[in-house]
Order: structure tokens, then sequence, then C-alpha cells
């Protein structure tokens, strides 16, 4: 929490807000120093970095770092740091993969699958009163064709919002002799309080050329072209907070 801006104020105060261990000096706190953040400034200005320092230059100064965080696979609990009063979340699902390519013999004539759906994108902002919630988390990754053609949703829950999710993107449909593979449906998207948009659908193969994946919020895969060709795999979706 920020120190206050007049009135009563102590080492051990400031050693509450930055932290540090007994006996406090307070040539300990110098800015960008081991427990001052570089350009911490408060009532009287930025708190120094040398030379003469007082309990004064701590008036209305707090430890808090604003920041932003991304992750981009796995999944697990985010604590929301101490001190911030804003939390604004954006997440993105898997997109989903190309698909076959085919051939019709008869006529010697190649066919492109689908391109796959992108995944969609969520996003939420939501008073954090503080800090110190948990939220937790989920990436969802692309397509393909070990685990899954889908992509699958990224996820956020906690007591700060309602559930989010990002869906995955469809796969795209394969190719087949005197015929064109449809493209795959983009991820719809669920619990923003911002937003809440659906990711693109994949464009269609064709005759001797492979449909392409779906180009937001995650790429889809291309499709593959000829008998038997794969489509690609899917772009993997993200999870990010942002706190002020």
């Amino acid at each position: 929490m920020t120190l206050p801006s007049s009135g009563p104020l102590s080492l051990s105060d400031i050693q509450g807000e930055f932290g540090g261990s007994n006996p406090i000096g307070l040539d300990e706190y110098y800015a960008g120093g081991s427990y001052v953040p570089p350009g911490t400034s408060g009532t009287y200005g930025a708190v120094p970095s040398s030379g003469a320092i007082s309990i004064q230059n701590f008036y209305g100064t707090t430890a808090f770092t604003p920041g932003t965080i991304t992750y981009t696979s796995s999944s697990g609990t985010f604590t929301v740091p101490s001190g911030t009063t804003t939390i604004v979340i954006e997440i993105v699902g898997g997109a989903g993969a190309g698909g076959y390519g085919a051939r019709d013999f008869g006529a010697d004539q190649d066919y492109g699958g689908g391109g796959g759906g992108g995944g969609a994108k969520s996003n939420t902002s939501a008073s954090a009163s503080g800090g110190g919630q948990s939220l937790s988390w989920a990436v969802g990754r692309g397509g393909n064709y070990t685990d899954g053609v889908t992509g699958v949703a990224s996820t956020v829950t906690g007591s700060l919002i309602s559930s989010m999710s990002g869906g995955g993107g469809q796969p795209g449909n394969s190719g087949y002799p005197s015929g064109d593979g449809a493209g795959g449906a983009g991820g719809t998207a669920s619990g923003g309080n911002v937003s809440n948009t659906s990711g693109d659908a994949g464009i269609g193969g064709g005759a001797g050329y492979p449909g392409t994946g779906g180009s937001s919020y995650s790429t889809g895969g291309n499709g593959g072209v000829g008998s038997g060709d794969q489509g690609a795999s899917g772009a993997g979706g993200y999870v990010k907070f942002t706190w002020s």
C-alpha cells in the first residue's frame, strides 16, 4: 500500500512497504538499490538514488510496480500483485489444424484441404482492491494431428471475474476428389466484460492449392494438397495479465 503523504512516518513504515531487515538504515533505501524500484516518486518528488536522503523523501511512495506477464503454454495460478487496483486480462484460444489434401487420380488433379479456424479472444478489466487474489489460468494448444485437430480453449477463472474462455478454432475439412475442403470455423469466446470476439474462419482449399488458416486471433494451420498430405498445425493461444 502507499505510504502516507503527510503526518507520522517512521523507518519501520518504510521497511514495511519496501522490505528489508533490522537494524534499519535509511541508506538501504536509495532508489534503484535492493529494495526501492528505480524511478520511485512520492509527495516530494523522486526518491534519490545517491547522496542526501531523508524520511521526507518517502511520503506518498509505494513499492508497487505496474506490469504485464504473458503465458504461452501450460497452466497455473497467477496471484494479483499487492497494491494492484486494476487487473486487465486478455486470452486467446488455440487455432485449428489444416485439413488433409486429396487427389482425383482419374482426373490427375490434386485438391487442397481447408484452413483451420483461428482461436477466439476474450478481454476483461476488473477492480483488484489492492491485489492478493488468485486466478487459475490455462493456455489452449493449437490443433495438430498428434493430440487432436481442434484448437483448445484458453481459460481464466477466479473470484475477481466471471469464468473467461477463448475458444479454440475448428480444423479445416479434408479435400476430396472433384471438390474442395472447406475452412474450419473460428473459435467463440465468453466471459469477458470488455469484449468477446470470435476467431476468423479458415479459407477453403481449391484445385491444386491449400486453404489458408484464419489469421485472427491465433493463426489456423494451412491445408495440405494432394493425396494424404497432412495440413499444418494451428498456433497455440495465450493468457496475458496486466496490472496497474
